[in-house]
């Protein structure tokens, strides 16, 4: 096994090990796109483990400040730009995998980058800078915008890292398909937001925004607080969650309403992604809005259970294309 052989099975077992419904999904991509999908999932994972894994909260927020300033050095290598003010990007065949030779994440995204055409710093940039919001010593939203932004950076950045993997159908090219890549993204965090209220207050990261704690009565120190008997008693609690919950529903459909314009036989995937992480929002439902002293999960089998739907859409479309 070669040296990109053993980077691409690496970012394979790393996106196996750190998101079993994102690899279920992306198991159903051909195999050179899920490889690539691979790792660029492996690199967006690494960088969230230098501001949340369990090192990286003992070190503090200077180290992790550090390591982002590394990471964003390496990554400007990868694309052929320099760590300060950028220069003229260097040609596809010129990007260098032995920069990250003893880092395999980074040599499995430097091939990515050289074999696929089209794709971008910017997005990989824009969630470095997400991931910096994440140091600051408490995390708050004033409002949808606000927090949306967020987002974006930390997610929908995905839809447009891995568009150029996936490509697009004929009759569609990828600024078509930018915006329900992005909504899939934004989703999906919102998904976690709402999933993980508890983890992330103990953080002290409130990422429901104040206007709609307010516009419920609740206040940031109430979700700080909020145990599992508050959670599943109070009418405004659940109010709040469902309001975030229909957010996350909305960026779905608007993704899974944008899927035709992939190519056929990525469909599939990406659609089975959004089903199964969507059905955590009826996991907290179900768990009368305790999403403090739970973490909600799908099983493999309820995985499983959503394929003949999704594929159905996959195939089929929804009855409602022109």
């Amino acid at each position: 096994m070669d040296v990109l052989d053993r980077a691409f099975a690496f970012a394979e077992t790393y996106t196996r090990q750190s998101s079993a419904t994102f690899y279920f999904a992306t198991r159903l991509m051909p195999p050179e796109q899920r490889r690539k999908v691979w790792a660029i999932y492996a690199w967006c994972r690494a960088l969230d483990e230098t501001v949340d894994g369990v090192e990286a909260r003992d070190a503090g927020s200077a180290k992790a400040a550090a390591e982002l300033d590394a990471i964003e050095a390496r990554l400007r290598e990868v694309f052929g730009e320099e760590a300060g003010p950028r220069r003229a990007r260097r040609r596809e065949n010129e990007v260098d995998i032995a920069s990250g030779a003893s880092d395999p994440i980074t040599t499995a995204l430097a091939e990515t980058v050289r074999s696929t055409r089209g794709m971008s710093a910017a997005p990989f940039l824009d969630m470095i800078g997400g991931m910096r919001d994440d140091l600051r010593s408490e995390v708050s939203f004033d409002d949808w915008p606000s927090l949306r932004s967020y987002c974006y950076a930390v997610a929908g950045t995905v839809g447009l890292m891995t568009l150029p993997v996936l490509g697009t159908a004929d009759g569609y090219d990828v600024e078509d398909a930018v915006e329900p890549g992005v909504d899939l993204g934004i989703a999906l965090q919102l998904c976690n937001i709402v999933r993980d209220v508890g983890e992330d207050a103990r953080r002290g990261r409130v990422y429901v925004p104040k206007d709609v704690l307010d516009k419920h009565g609740l206040s940031r120190d109430d979700v700080v607080a909020a145990d599992a008997s508050f959670a599943t008693s109070s009418p405004a609690y659940a109010a709040a969650t469902e309001e975030m919950i229909a957010l996350a529903e909305t960026h779905f459909e608007s993704a899974k309403a944008g899927t035709k314009m992939l190519r056929p036989e990525m469909r599939l995937a990406v659609l089975a992604a959004a089903e199964s992480y969507g059905a955590l929002l009826g996991k907290v439902r179900d768990a009368k809005y305790d999403n403090v002293s739970r973490r909600a999960f799908t099983t493999t089998r309820e995985k499983l259970f959503v394929l003949p739907r999704v594929a159905k859409r996959a195939w089929f479309g929804d009855g409602n294309e022109g």
